[in-house]
């Protein structure tokens, strides 16, 4: 044996190194395989040892547990009765015989072990097809080409939101194919301009004439001086529309009849101006006719507004 410490060969029993005097007996390797411990007081003894090195208790040799065998009675594999006409085992259900048939004879795992039948495959292909063409009819309703139409195509008024008249789609979106539609260009949404600033005209006139009949008299009821302030009010929001989409369609080529026409409505909106100051008053007088002159003040000085709009709006014409 070589010591650990200062590699000295010493004798294979030395328990101390003669040379260094380190401990060598901890330094002994036994296998765990041969290995004895006693059972008196648990100290490990070098394998063959008959005493305990420790406490001397003798060491008897240790014989390991004896094996226990249970008897089974089990049949005898043969050929008799062991196979039926389908190949199955008549010991043990459900377990095919490792012996190999006779000439002839089909076993059952043998049918299992075959691709699918045809007829199962064409079934799986035919449930496929429908599934997926179900869903892609589901989807794409080919019978109505409107079902997943996106786009607003419901009429709607849209005089008090800046454009006259009704619209049945929006402008920027697209039309349905073969429907004949198509977006106005902006001399003609100009020229449609025009011709509501001529009804909205129209409609200032006839208000006019009521305030300097109704609007100044005692004899008219006050619901109805109010019915007419609101007319006048409404009339005003809607040329303020109008301008505010003319000016929307200004593309940069027809900047001039944009210019123009914005101005002659804006002598239409001074005077619409005029005449709802003029139904307030008449509205808020205790006695319109003692008030007459003081009411129609306000429209007597927009009159020249009405000649304005007058002069210019027959002569412009949309580029």
């Amino acid at each position: 044996m070589i010591c650990p410490s200062c590699g000295r060969h010493v004798p294979d029993d030395a328990l101390v190194c003669p040379g260094c005097h380190a401990p060598l007996d901890v330094t002994r390797k036994l296998p765990l395989s041969d290995a004895r411990w006693c059972p008196a007081c648990g100290a490990l003894a070098a394998p063959g040892a008959e005493v305990c090195p420790k406490c001397g208790t003798p060491l008897a040799e240790e014989k390991g547990p004896e094996r226990r065998q249970r008897d089974i009675d089990l049949p005898e594999i043969g050929n008799t009765g062991m196979m039926d006409a389908l190949g199955e085992t008549g010991v043990m259900a459900g377990v095919e015989s490792a012996i190999p048939p006779e000439d002839g004879v089909e076993l059952g795992g043998q049918r299992a072990d075959r691709m699918p039948r045809q007829r199962s495959v064409l079934l799986a292909v035919l449930l496929a097809v429908l599934v997926v063409g179900g869903a892609a009819l589901l989807i794409t309703h080919p019978w109505n080409p409107e079902a997943t139409r996106i786009s607003a195509t419901t009429p709607a008024d849209t005089s008090m939101q800046g454009f006259p008249g009704f619209l049945d789609s929006l402008s920027g979106q697209d039309t349905s194919v073969g429907s004949g539609e198509k977006p106005l260009s902006a001399a003609d949404a100009l020229a449609q301009c025009h011709d509501e600033l001529g009804s909205l005209s129209d409609r200032v006139d006839k208000s006019e004439e009521l305030l300097r009949s109704a609007g100044v008299s005692d004899d008219t009821p006050l619901s109805e001086r109010k019915e007419a302030l609101g007319e006048a009010q409404e009339i005003s929001v809607e040329v303020s529309n109008v301008i505010s989409e003319i000016r929307q369609l200004d593309d940069g080529s027809n900047s001039d009849s944009v210019s123009e026409l914005v101005t002659i409505a804006s002598w239409l909106r001074n005077r619409c101006d005029a005449l709802t100051a003029s139904w307030e008053r008449s509205v808020s007088a205790e006695s319109p006719s003692d008030e007459a002159d003081d009411i129609l003040s306000e429209v007597n000085e927009a009159r020249a507004y009405a000649r304005r709009f007058t002069e210019s709006f027959d002569q412009w014409e949309a580029e």
